[in-house]
């Protein structure tokens, strides 16, 4: 199991779908989520959707970051995603209005890897 964090800059982000990261086949997301780092300022309005290529509002839907302060989070929406083909983690933007001037967030998940290769066996039925 292991960590993703991602550090992006609003003044950065287009319309659209943001790639955070890449997975590969045979990977689960168990969680996901966001925490503002830098409050937004320019913009007034920054709407956005974290999820993978199959469902864009997975882990994170509507999150106005407007509104928030540094240290504000959105945690994971409960539900686990496997990627069965090469997949991503995006951050979609659903609106921006304005032109953003600051603003930071880290995107973060929490993966592992089910694709069996360097598993060890193990004697299940030894006591």
């Amino acid at each position: 199991m292991r960590t993703i964090s991602v550090e992006l800059n609003a003044t950065d982000l287009a319309s659209g779908a943001n790639t955070v990261a890449t997975f590969p086949a045979q990977t689960v997301i168990l969680a996901a989520g966001v925490e503002v780092t830098e409050a937004l300022a320019g913009a007034t309005a920054l709407t956005f959707d974290i999820g993978t290529g199959l469902d864009d509002d997975e882990f994170v839907a509507g999150y106005a970051m407007a509104s928030k302060s540094a240290g504000d989070v959105a945690p994971s929406i409960p539900g686990v995603a496997y990627v069965g083909a090469e997949d991503t983690l995006d951050l979609t933007v659903d609106t921006l209005t304005g032109t953003a001037t600051a603003g930071k967030l880290r995107v973060w998940a929490l993966v592992m890897d089910v694709d069996g290769k360097g598993a060890a066996e193990v004697a299940r039925d030894q006591v």
